[in-house]
This record gives structure tokens, C-alpha cells and sequence, in this order.
């Protein structure tokens, strides 16, 4: 593992933290994001970095002007700002070490780039740092700072065009110039692809910066820079001491010698089969999902039944929800089985483990030796979570569930109410979420033309979701 030396009179930093940006609704409200940068510019001061080597770029701007008393120069951070520190200031420097740590919003392109929002950023002109071409820039012979330590507070949400983002998304890419062999980076980034970067508004602070500054105050003080393979490792343990649920967070770091550790798989890599068509908005079952998880904790098999006994009360919407939003928990895998097909959940279950995991049985196995063998010989490492959907005899789903205290987790949902396991009853939504569904999906301002009728029509189908998106198909 290389372990690189640096004076701190010859450490130059790029901090950003951004709470408030020109697109309002994206707005961080606890502020925990500039609070974490201006944490991190006064580590930097205490290490003997000089104040005119530190670029603090902050937003808001004009709720941090004292800080001009300490001698730091703070730049509002939108994207011309930060685009000339790195091109007109930084790029001119040379030293032994830059740190750049960002605090803020992001996405993943389809194309798997990391994408950093700038304070600018509006619903027609995302303004944002390529993070991919930054990196290749700083490694090039166009940088002088040979050295890097870049740490990255930033969600990696995953938005397609189809999904309101601008057709062009532009942004800044830098031109790299060729590539240096004595150039060295440490990357750690606080989110895999997919996720949100998680604040502890009550602390103002993020998760992972907390994390990082912890394992920073630890470190050896008389070591510059620390050594961050022992970092990324505290950081880690730092997650590992907190309960999960509370932590739906992830570390990835790439070290100095290109290594390349990820603390949790990456969803998109996980095998599984939830289905993606219908997926309505998830409304007011926030509860009733808390609720899931929890029964989840003790219980290796667990139900969603349905109160009301017909139907339509949103119960494998919720196992989907539940699916798509716990799959980083699952990483042996998560599978959707359809179990109105009782006669062919064997079949089914035989021929997901042959298409993911290349399952290939002696010839001489019936349904039940290839189920068995499924269960002993499982390819995929993490908890396995399998979805019956709709059951309507769960004794006939009996034959094909995994061993108790096994990895296997089973969630099933039914009509059935005198269920052997533990169950989550549903029943309609409460009025006004009722209202906010069929608002949804007929258009609030056809709507807000005859509100009354609409409160009308939600009572008599019983506030169900089912029964409102078949009205609202009907009438439109």
C-alpha cells in the first residue's frame, strides 16, 4: 500500500458545501452540508494548510461572511466559481497534495458518470461538476498537484431523461491532457449508485462526513496526511457500529494504488426480478413500510394481509416498494414469484436459479431434489428475500419455502387473514392521502374543478388504491 508525504505549507484544498440551491425544492434545510465543509476547511487550518491555499466555496454565501474574519476567502458556490478555482487557480499551483471534498446534491447518468450540482442549479439548466472528467484532469500532465485525496458527501441518485431530467444535462467536463504515472489519487464517495446521501439534520451533519471527520480528529496528528487506508477502515467500522436500519448509507473508496474496495454491493448488480411495470407513487405507507422492515428484524417469514378481505388495498404494491427500496439488504438476491400459479412456483423457482446462477442438476432430480438443492447450494453471499404474491392457500406454498433460520427471508402477500406468521393488515388509505392518489392520476386542476365530487368518489371506493386508479382510468 503506498503512503504518500506531504508538507502542509505545499497542501492546496477545493471545499464545497451547498444547502441552498437557486432550485429551492432541492434545498438541504438542516444546513448539515456547509456545516461539514466549514468542519473540514478548519481540520485543514489546524494541520498547518495556509488560509490562501483553502478555496471555500459555500451556499448560502451571505449566512458565512464572518468567516472573512478568520481569514478564510469564501466564494459563493456556483458553477463559474468553482470552474475558475480549479482551471485559473488550482491548475496553476504545484505542491505535494490536493484535497477536495464536496458536500452536496448529485446523480448517475446513464452512462455511470457522477455528476456534482452546483448552488446554480435550476429545473431547466442543472449546473454540475463531471466528477469522472475532474478526476482524469487532476491525474493529467495539464495538474501540477500530483497527489489527491478526494472525498465526496454526495447523493448519486440515478435519474433518467424519462424521469423530468433535462434532455441535455451539460455540465462541466475538463480536458485532461495525457496521463501521468506519478500521479496518485485516493477517492472515497459516500454513496453507491442509486442512493441518497443521508443527513442527521439534528447534529448538522452528514452521516459520512461525520464519519470521515471522526476518523480524521483519530488519526496520528503528528502524521500529514493521514494514512487513509486506515481511514477508509475506521470509516468503515464507524458505519459498522451503527444499527443499519439507521444507516442506509454505503462507502466506496479507490485507494493510491488504484485498489478499489466497496462496503455493500451495488443494487444494480444483485440478481433479482421485482417487477418494474405499474409502480404507482408511494403514498401515505410510509408507517405500514417501518412497520414491514420491523417485523423483518425477528421474523424469517412475514405477511401482508388484507383487512378489508377484497382486494385492492395496495398489498403487493408495498412488496414491491419494500423490495426495490430494501434490495441493498438482499444481496444474495431478491425474487418475485406469482403464487395464483401455485402448480408452477417449483417450475419457477428451478428456473430463476438456472438463469442467475447457472444452476445445472443431475438429470435424475424431480421438483422437490432441485428445490432442496436451490436451498443448500445458494451461489450469491448476503440474505435472500423471496416474494409470494398473491397467495390464496398458503398451504400450497408450503412445499417451497426455505428452511426456518436459514439466509432466506419470505414475504408473502394474501387475502388470507389466519396466517402461522406474523402479518401486517391493510386496509384503504386514509382520506386525504385517498384524495392526493386520485389527484395524481386524474390532474389536479381537472380535480380542483369539483373537489367535493372528488372527496365523494374516494368515500365510496372506500379510499381504495386499486379501486381509484381503475375510476381514474375509467374517467379519463
Amino acid at each position: 500500500m503506498i503512503q504518500i508525504t506531504a508538507k502542509p505549507e505545499r497542501t492546496f484544498a477545493l471545499v464545497v458545501g451547498i444547502a441552498k440551491y437557486q432550485e429551492s425544492s432541492w434545498n438541504i434545510k438542516s444546513g448539515a452540508t456547509v456545516e461539514d465543509a466549514l468542519k473540514f476547511a478548519c481540520w485543514l487550518r489546524g494541520q498547518g494548510v495556509p488560509t490562501d491555499n483553502i478555496k471555500l466555496c459555500l451556499s448560502p454565501l451571505e449566512e458565512n461572511q464572518e468567516l472573512l474574519n478568520w481569514g478564510l476567502s469564501v466564494e459563493g458556490a456556483n458553477l463559474q466559481n468553482i470552474d475558475n478555482i480549479i482551471t485559473n487557480f488550482l491548475s496553476q499551483k504545484t505542491g505535494d497534495l490536493l484535497y477536495i471534498f464536496w458536500a452536496g446534491h448529485g446523480l448517475i447518468t446513464s452512462e455511470r458518470e457522477r455528476r456534482l450540482f452546483c448552488a446554480d442549479v435550476t429545473k431547466q439548466n442543472w449546473q454540475n461538476i463531471d466528477l469522472n472528467s475532474l478526476l482524469l484532469l487532476l491525474s493529467s500532465d495539464s495538474f501540477q498537484i500530483h497527489n489527491h485525496i478526494c472525498i465526496i458527501d454526495a447523493c448519486a441518485n440515478y435519474l433518467l431523461e424519462t424521469e423530468r431530467r433535462p434532455t441535455n444535462l451539460g455540465g462541466k467536463g475538463f480536458n485532461s491532457g495525457k496521463p501521468r504515472t506519478d500521479s496518485q489519487q485516493f477517492v472515497l464517495l459516500a454513496t453507491r449508485e442509486g442512493e441518497k446521501a443521508k443527513v442527521i439534520a439534528e447534529c448538522k451533519t452528514c452521516y459520512f462526513s461525520q464519519a470521515v471527520r471522526s476518523a480524521f480528529e483519530q488519526a496520528p496528528s503528528e502524521i500529514f496526511p493521514p494514512d487513509m487506508k486506515a481511514i477508509a477502515e475506521e470509516v468503515k467500522q464507524h458505519f459498522a457500529r451503527l444499527k443499519k436500519n439507521q444507516l442506509p448509507t454505503y462507502m466506496y473508496y479507490r485507494s493510491w494504488d488504484g485498489d478499489i474496495d466497496k462496503n455493500y454491493l451495488n443494487p444494480f448488480e444483485i440478481p433479482h426480478n421485482i417487477p418494474q411495470d405499474e409502480i404507482k407513487e408511494f403514498i401515505d405507507r410510509e408507517k405500514e413500510f417501518q412497520d414491514l422492515h420491523k417485523l423483518f428484524q425477528e421474523n424469517d417469514v412475514v405477511a401482508i394481509t388484507d383487512a378489508t378481505g377484497k382486494g385492492g388495498v395496495g398489498k403487493s404494491e408495498l412488496a414491491k416498494q419494500y423490495a426495490w427500496r430494501k434490495l441493498e439488504d438482499y444481496g444474495g438476491g431478491c425474487f418475485w414469484l406469482d403464487a395464483e400459479k401455485a402448480d408452477y412456483l417449483g417450475t419457477r423457482l428451478v428456473n430463476l436459479s438456472i438463469v442467475h446462477f447457472d444452476f445445472n442438476f443431475p438429470q435424475e432430480f424431480d421438483i422437490k431434489s432441485k428445490i432442496e438443492y436451490c436451498w443448500r447450494n445458494w451461489r450469491q453471499s448476503g440474505k435472500v428475500l423471496l416474494v409470494f404474491d398473491n397467495v390464496t392457500d398458503w398451504a400450497q406454498i408450503k412445499p417451497y419455502l426455505p428452511p426456518k433460520g436459514s439466509r432466506f427471508k419470505v414475504l408473502i402477500t394474501t387475502r388470507q387473514t389466519n396466517l402461522p406468521y406474523p402479518s401486517l393488515k391493510l386496509g384503504g388509505l386514509p382520506p386525504n392521502a385517498a384524495l392526493e392518489l386520485f389527484i395524481n392520476l386524474m390532474g389536479k386542476e381537472l380535480i380542483e374543478e369539483d373537489l367535493a365530487s372528488a372527496k365523494v368518489i374516494c368515500r365510496m371506493l372506500n379510499y381504495k388504491p386499486l379501486a381509484l386508479c381503475q375510476m381514474a382510468s375509467y374517467a379519463r
